[in-house]
């Protein structure tokens, strides 16, 4: 029996205006750390391998309850501003898919992004034709949008996005310190702040954690969690619903061996919203005192999570 012949390759654009220059643009593209807080259905991407201009990513994508991990073949063009990219692998009704990010410079401050895709069915059929080009023309269009909105905020910032990190030394196992961080139903019981914590599986090693926490200025705030944990070792996390002060909230707990301990190090990545700043800081707050303000509370919130953490382990190394 011969094999069924190939599908039609489609070949589709979409582009958008963005009030941002094309090195910041293409900057925010190439590299993966920045996925996460460019658009709004990644949990968490990687670089597994690569040598500067190839690399092979690991991308964790929110859909529904799920998350569904994918990888993608990554060529990095910086002198064309371009990222090519194709699915190592696709799911039906897709057969293959690859595309292209082109960054086109405008003006200094100004740029037009183009978003190619070029996609091979599995199935000629209208139906499949007609759901492929619908998903494709939504798809692309959110991500333009939300790539515009996250390019022209640090365009206009850069202080908008700020970084915390703390780390706790551990007379304990990196085991022990990661069963701690993973066993997040248990929360509420083992941290002051943990109000109550609805822990549910949303894939291999996912966990969706609708969870409540008390802030210092004693209001109860809910917060939507996805994370995904990569044993023995490692945790990163996205909020799905962040508070007014926050457009973007990820991070992450990484664990590693130190001598015959354990080193534990929470760090947050935070995008703000400059629109948020007045309503929870008041009238004439500007950027450096919500960053202050946003650094204080998560570093206060991630050291009691590691002090708690290195209490868990060491007396279970130690008993007591």
């Amino acid at each position: 029996m011969s094999a069924p012949a190939k599908t039609e390759v489609h070949e589709v654009e979409h582009r958008a205006e963005v009030a941002a220059p094309a090195e910041l643009v293409y900057r925010l593209l190439s590299d993966v750390t920045h996925g996460p807080r460019l658009f709004p259905n990644i949990v968490h991407m990687e670089r597994f391998s690569g040598d500067g201009m190839n690399e092979r990513v690991g991308v964790w994508l929110t859909s529904g309850d799920r998350v569904f991990p994918w990888v993608a073949l990554r060529t990095l063009r910086p002198d064309d501003l371009r990222v090519d990219y194709r699915q190592e692998t696709t799911q039906a009704p897709v057969a293959d898919m690859g595309g292209s990010w082109i960054v086109e410079p405008v003006s200094e401050r100004a740029c037009l992004v183009r978003l190619l895709h070029d996609c091979r069915p599995a199935s000629a059929e209208p139906d499949v034709l007609d759901f492929i080009a619908e998903t494709l023309d939504r798809n692309s269009t959110a991500e333009l949008a939300a790539l515009k909105e996250a390019a022209e905020r640090e365009a206009a910032d850069e202080r908008l996005v700020t970084e915390i990190e703390d780390t706790a030394r551990v007379d304990g196992s990196v085991a022990d310190v990661y069963e701690f961080l993973a066993d997040a139903a248990s929360w509420p019981e083992r941290i002051a702040h943990i109000v109550s914590v609805d822990a549910r599986e949303g894939g291999d090693n996912v966990q969706l954690l609708d969870w409540v926490t008390h802030t210092e200025r004693g209001v109860d705030h809910p917060s939507k969690v996805v994370r995904v944990c990569f044993p023995p070792d490692r945790i990163v996390y996205r909020h799905l619903l962040v508070p007014p002060l926050a457009a973007v909230h990820t991070g992450s707990y990484t664990v590693t061996g130190d001598g015959d301990g354990a080193l534990v190090v929470s760090r947050h990545t935070v995008v703000l919203s400059e629109s948020g700043i007045a309503k929870v800081l008041g009238e004439g707050a500007d950027v450096t005192q919500a960053r202050a303000f946003t650094e204080q509370a998560l570093s206060t919130s991630s050291r009691e999570v590691l002090a708690r953490a290195k209490e868990f382990a060491e007396r279970r190394r130690h008993g007591g």
